[in-house]
């Protein structure tokens, strides 16, 4: 079973969890009592549950996730262009990976702490393939 490593920003590693096999990782994060905010509920729509993935970045990503951050971007909110942030509601965990959380209910104030969320991707997702390029240091 895959080993998830949750860092702090130092790279400290705060807490290791083993997971099953195709587990979301929002839902391994939140049932292994770590602090990441999820407004949404999962359903890819607040981009509160954004992590960036430092090792086992996958190879795939949701077409949910594509058009929300290209929206971001759009925006002029720069930290959603990079190959390495994920929204972890819209993760399959496969393998290992370390991975640290944006935003946490100690780092900021939000009005609620975020719906339970589905054990699997929602919507259904359109897998899109995923290329890290090699000039950011974060292959596996």
């Amino acid at each position: 079973m895959p080993i998830v490593s949750v860092v702090d920003f130092m790279g400290e590693i705060q807490k290791e969890v083993t997971v099953e096999r195709g587990t979301k990782l929002l839902k391994a994060l939140i049932d292994n009592e770590v602090d990441i905010v999820h407004t949404c509920g999962g359903m890819a729509k607040c981009t509160t549950c954004r992590v960036t993935i430092h090792k086992g970045v996958p190879t795939k990503k949701t077409q949910a996730q594509q058009d929300r951050f290209e929206k971001r971007i759009k925006s002029g909110q720069s930290q959603f262009d990079h190959p390495a942030v994920f929204l972890s509601c819209q993760v399959v965990v496969e393998s290992d990976m370390t991975v640290s959380a944006s935003e946490t209910f100690n780092s900021v104030i939000h009005d609620s702490i975020g719906k339970d969320t589905e054990d699997k991707v929602t919507p259904d997702p359109v897998w899109l393939d995923h290329e890290v390029p090699d000039w950011w240091g974060i292959k596996d």
